[in-house]
């Protein structure tokens, strides 16, 4: 894995003991097929037909979920591709698991701790990108956070991200497809590194309109990465929580 991947190691950025977060760096130029069984006999069957950039970030990203459930003493044979091409995670245990170009990072929780979590990391979009998307991205009443002191572009990345992670950490229990338009970014803590948004919609039992949340996000080298989790104990989502019986 030497040539491979590089800067690979945990870490604790949101000061959540119960999450393990888990990075690396990836050069798709050295990727090698006998590289992704050495992570986990059969994941090639998984990747048989794709591109090798595709294959490149499977393979750093399973490499970093693995990692990341090492944490809890978890070595699963394989992480599978379940609902939604979602990972499917070992029994007690949530996760997450993002790329983009060169970097993967993942997340892992064991269920007795948080409910879910969702991760998402993505290259700072140039900003003819964000003119031409920003329409399907951004719902009308977060346009005036462009109008903040960071680039446009930054703003428009971060509230794309954040919106996948929120989706990634709430499909387990909304089972369903939802848009751009189901949440709305209503505040930018850039010092605290938070951000506060709002639930625009009913997502089945779990969500509903009005829900006021928080999430977390990281600057990187030319990158932004978000993270969104659900704890068993926070009161937003007691009700999801099961009881005994």
């Amino acid at each position: 894995m030497d040539d491979f991947l590089f800067g690979a190691g945990y870490v604790d950025w949101f000061g959540n003991r119960d999450v393990s977060l888990f990075q690396t760096g990836f050069n798709q130029d050295h990727y090698r097929e006998s590289l992704i069984r050495s992570v986990g006999e059969g994941y090639g069957a998984f990747i048989e037909k794709a591109v090798v950039k595709r294959k490149s970030e499977f393979l750093a990203g399973r490499y970093c979920a693995h990692r990341a459930l090492e944490a809890f003493d978890i070595a699963p044979h394989l992480i599978g591709i379940g609902e939604g091409r979602s990972p499917l995670w070992p029994d007690g245990v949530v996760g997450s698991i993002s790329h983009c170009h060169g970097y993967a990072i993942a997340a892992a929780a064991r269920k007795d701790s948080l409910l879910s979590v969702g991760l998402d990391v993505e290259d700072i979009v140039a900003p003819e990108t964000q003119r031409k998307l920003s329409k399907s991205i951004m719902n009308d009443d977060e346009l005036f956070l462009l109008q903040q002191d960071a680039p446009p572009e930054m703003v428009f990345t971060l509230i794309f991200s954040v919106k996948e992670s929120f989706f990634k950490a709430a499909y387990p229990f909304v089972k369903a497809y939802f848009g751009f338009e189901a949440m709305s970014v209503t505040g930018i803590d850039w010092q605290g590194e938070r951000l506060a948004f709002r639930v625009n919609a009913d997502l089945a039992d779990a969500f509903r309109r009005g829900m006021m949340l928080t999430a977390r996000f990281k600057p990187l080298d030319r990158r932004i990465l978000t993270y969104f989790s659900m704890g068993r104990d926070d009161e937003a989502f007691r009700h999801l929580v099961k009881k005994p019986g």
